[in-house]
Parts: structure tokens; sequence; C-alpha cells
């Protein structure tokens, strides 16, 4: 099954993934990318209807089922993030590490050029457009709390810092681009069994294994195969009785 994804042109995404992000868009974004980049903050996490972290430590999660094809989400996990004034449904791939280290994204800087670290593809829409999870002991400016102590902001000044700040025990995670649906997309793409959707333990955004988080969550989504055994398949018939003698 080929669910389809809002994303842009593949024309414009392959140019924009074959070549190395400008450090200067990352760190030095001038007064037009500082405006659009406050924007998206205002877009994407005005104050939430209800978040995301229904549970404590937890986040919500999209599990791609095996049917999906998709190249951008085949084997994909999905952190969610809060819902927001607008209808958009947005959320970070957090299980395929890209081949660019921070060392190559960032060359020219003393805290950054010796880091090996890999960037993270986050979706397909404004794949140029960084953003980071980084943890905080305090709530920062322009950022949205995914969960406990842990945040994501698009913000250049936050990414710097974050970057430049690693803190023990998972984090800062780079990522390239997000994933973004329009208003009832994603409902539609579960209802035809393209999605898993479920909570889990929030820490898995910073995992040291990210190839193996698709295998176990989707193995404890799905149900187990003694149930889909028991399952019939098809539309059942009624069972039927011989008629009494007389």
């Amino acid at each position: 099954m080929n669910i389809q994804k809002a994303r842009p042109s593949s024309g414009h995404l392959q140019k924009k993934t074959r070549k190395a992000p400008n450090r200067k868009a990352f760190m030095e974004f001038p007064r037009a990318a500082g405006l659009l980049l406050a924007c998206l903050l205002a877009l994407f996490f005005a104050p939430p209807a209800h978040a995301a972290e229904n549970k404590k430590g937890q986040v919500e999660v999209l599990i791609a089922r095996e049917q999906v094809d998709d190249p951008f989400f085949r084997h994909s996990v999905v952190v969610m993030l809060p819902e927001s004034e607008t209808q958009l449904v947005v959320g970070l791939i957090i299980n395929k590490p890209t081949r660019l280290t921070l060392a190559k994204l960032f060359p020219d800087s003393p805290e950054l050029k010796s880091r090996t670290e890999h960037a993270f593809f986050g979706g397909p829409v404004d794949v140029s457009t960084p953003s980071v999870v980084f943890r905080s002991e305090k709530e920062p400016d322009n950022a949205v709390r995914l969960y406990g102590d842990v945040y994501l902001t698009f913000d250049s000044d936050q990414i710097s810092g974050a970057l430049q700040s690693p803190k023990p025990g998972g984090g800062p995670r780079l990522f390239l681009g997000r994933a973004q649906w329009a208003p009832g997309q994603l409902e539609n793409e579960i209802g035809m069994g393209g999605w898993y959707r479920t909570q889990v333990e929030g820490d898995l955004v910073f995992s040291p294994d990210p190839d193996s988080l698709w295998p176990k969550l989707h193995a404890r989504a799905a149900p187990s195969k003694y149930i889909r055994y028991l399952l019939p398949s098809g539309n059942p018939q009624p069972p039927t009785r011989k008629a009494a003698a007389m």
C-alpha cells in the first residue's frame, strides 16, 4: 500500500538532499530568515489545544506499518509535536540518520569541527530548515516542550547554543526537515492502515541505536501472530443450523 504524504516536488527535494546545507543558513541567518523562523514558531507552536505528551515522560509516535512503501516514510518512527491552533499536523522522523556530521555541516566552528554526531532526516518538508531537540533545566524561549526537560526549536540562536552545549544522557540532536500533514490527511492514512499510533518513552528521541527503533516499536504495536491467526479472513458467514426432524 502506497500511503501518499504531503511533501515538496521530487525535483526540489533531490536538489536539497544532495547538497550539504550552507552553514550560514544555520548560524548566521539574515533578517528575512529570522522572520521566517518566527513565523514557523508562531504557526506550528502556538498555544496547544492539548499536548502530544499524554503520560509522564512519554510522547505520541506514529509507527509506519509494513505495507508503507513511500521512500520517505518506509520503516519510519515519527514523534508528533503538540497540536496547535493551526490545523496542520507536524512531526519529526527520529530514526533516519544522514551521512552528514556536525563537523561537515560546521567546519569553521571551533566547537563543532571535530564533532561526529550525525544530523537526522526529520521529514521531506523544508529539508533546508534545521531544528534541534535538546534538554534544558529551564524553559527556553522560542522552543516547544516535547516532554519532561526536552524541547524542540527552530530558532538559530537556540540551535547554536544547544549544539555547543551537549548534555549528559542524550542530546542535542539536529534534524533537517519535518513531516507534515494537511487537515484530515493523517486520519485518512491511519484509516487506510498506514500507521500505528501509540505512546512510547520520550528518551527514544535520543536513542544511540536509531536503526533498531522501527523493528522494536513495530513489533510492540502490531497484533501478535497468534491474534492475527485467530482473526477471520474476509466476511465470515453466519452459522447455519439443520432443520430439526419433525
